[in-house]
Order: structure tokens, then C-alpha cells, then sequence
């Protein structure tokens, strides 16, 4: 539609608005974005067929180009469109449509679920002959003390593939999340229960171990270009936990590359290098 971002504002929170996703399982972006686009190309639809055959112009009014916007037709997304001209032609000054996508695999009653308040996640994309997920590998430094066993990670590193990026800005941030989060899930984190008086005796942030910045000074995310025209009509992965998927072993590797011992309990504690 040719519409500067900051022009959009999103509504939510109003029973009389359509339902959207949970923001969870990686599918929130995937799924609210391709009914985005699916919408926006109806919009466009109905502007272009008010415009004469041939003609198209910028959002401002000036002519930029020329495309063919076929009769009964709708305009090319790369071809400009004047806006201003086709409301005018459609007397209104509002355009309304409605737009809703389920993933291949979901189950029949997913949209109706949604109304309701319920939610219907599809692991993956569960095409007919094809499967398409969001790839990462992880790569790891750490640095062992030969005589305490202390381990440090100067440097975590991970390449990631999840279709298209609506936002790099925001998706490199979640990355690095996730890999500091499976960085701390193999050397720090641990729920620790009095079996005695069932009670967690770790419930609270001074026992309870997270990593800060001096645990890992370097953190670096490659987002790799990949063009999936078959996941859904935005050609978009979720990426939410992708950056913790395989971190906590890629630490345990390189754990094991240091000192030779193999550890396969989480997380990683001192004594586990010192047997």
C-alpha cells in the first residue's frame, strides 16, 4: 500500500476488533502478518479497480509511473498506486476489509477457537509434501580453569535462517536473548526443591542464578537471507525460541572439547569437573 510505517496504528485490546494470535510460540508475527498482507491486498484491490485501466501514481497524487492496472483488475505490488485518486473515485474516505489465515495443518476449527478465547499452535508448517522450519546453529567459546574447573564464555555466535525478517532490529534482540538463555540454562539455572516440605528453596533472584553482562562480554547474530514462498503469505518463520534451541548443547560441546569430559546433566557445576 505504499504507507509509511509510521502512519499504522494498531488497535487491541476491544472485544468489537477481531481476535489475533497469543504472543507466544513463535507464531505470533507469522500469523498476524500474513492476515496483514492478505488485507492489504484487498484494499489494493478495490483502489486499483477504481482507477481507469493503465493509469497508476504515487500516494500523493503524482504520477511516478506508468503500470498496467488491468480493467476488473487489481495493481501489481510493484507497481505505484494513487491512492487519493482512487478513494476519490470510490467516494469514501474510509476502506474497511476483513482478513483471516489459518497455516496449513491447523485444525478446521482454529479460527472459530480463536473467538472463543482458545488457541490452536501448529508445530511447523504441515505442508503436503514439503516441511519448513526456522534453522539456527549456535557456536560457543568457553574457557576452563585447569585447576577449579570455573568455566567462562567470552563469546557466544548464531546464524539463524527463519524466512523473512519483518523486523531485523527486534529479531536480532531475540536471538541474542535466546542465546544467552541456553547459555544460562547449561551453567546457571536450576529449580532446586526441598523434597522434605516440597518447597523451592531457590525462588527468588539472589539464589536463583541468571547470567549478567560481564557472563558473556561478546554476543553475535548473523541473520541469513532466506526466501520461503510456501511456510504462508508472508514468506515468515517464528523465531521466538530459536536462539536457545541448541545453545546449552553447543556449551556442552565446547565443554567437552576443553577438557575431555562429557557432561550430560544441567546445568554444568564445578564438581562435575573436578570427579
Amino acid at each position: 500500500l505504499e504507507i509509511p510505517f509510521a502512519s499504522v496504528t494498531v488497535a487491541m485490546g476491544d472485544s468489537d476488533l477481531p481476535p489475533a494470535p497469543i504472543a507466544g510460540g513463535s507464531n505470533s508475527t507469522a500469523s498476524t502478518c500474513s492476515a496483514v498482507e492478505m488485507v492489504c491486498d484487498q484494499i489494493r484491490q478495490r483502489l486499483a479497480k477504481a482507477l481507469p485501466p493503465g493509469e497508476s501514481g504515487d500516494g500523493a497524487g503524482e504520477t511516478v509511473g506508468r503500470g498496467s492496472t488491468p480493467a476488473g483488475g487489481a495493481a501489481r505490488r510493484d507497481q505505484p498506486l494513487d491512492r487519493e485518486r482512487a478513494f476519490d473515485a470510490l467516494g469514501v474516505s474510509t476502506i474497511e476489509e476483513y482478513g483471516e489465515w489459518k497455516p496449513e495443518g491447523a485444525p478446521a476449527d482454529s479460527l472459530q477457537a480463536m473467538y472463543k478465547g482458545q488457541s490452536r499452535l501448529v508445530g511447523g508448517s504441515n505442508l503436503k509434501d514439503k516441511i519448513a522450519y526456522a534453522f539456527g546453529a549456535e557456536f560457543v567459546e568457553v574457557r576452563v580453569n585447569r585447576w577449579t574447573g570455573e568455566i567462562r564464555v567470552p563469546r557466544l555466535l548464531g546464524a539463524f535462517a527463519a524466512g523473512r525478517i519483518m523486523n531485523p532490529r527486534t529479531a536480532r534482540s531475540q536471538l541474542m536473548g535466546g542465546l544467552i538463555w541456553g547459555m544460562s540454562s547449561a551453567l546457571l539455572e536450576a529449580t532446586e526443591i526441598d523434597e522434605r516440605y516440597a518447597r523451592y528453596v531457590n525462588d527468588n533472584l539472589a539464589d536463583y542464578l541468571v547470567p549478567v553482562n560481564a557472563d558473556v562480554p561478546n554476543v553475535e547474530v548473523i541473520l541469513v537471507s532466506e526466501q520461503d514462498e510456501h511456510i504462508d503469505p508472508a514468506g515468515i518463520k517464528g523465531l521466538g525460541e530459536l536462539g536457545n534451541v541448541g545453545t546449552n548443547a553447543a556449551v556442552c560441546n565446547a565443554i567437552f572439547h576443553a577438557t575431555g569430559t562429557r557432561i550430560r546433566k544441567l546445568p554444568v557445576r564445578l564438581e562435575h569437573l573436578l570427579v
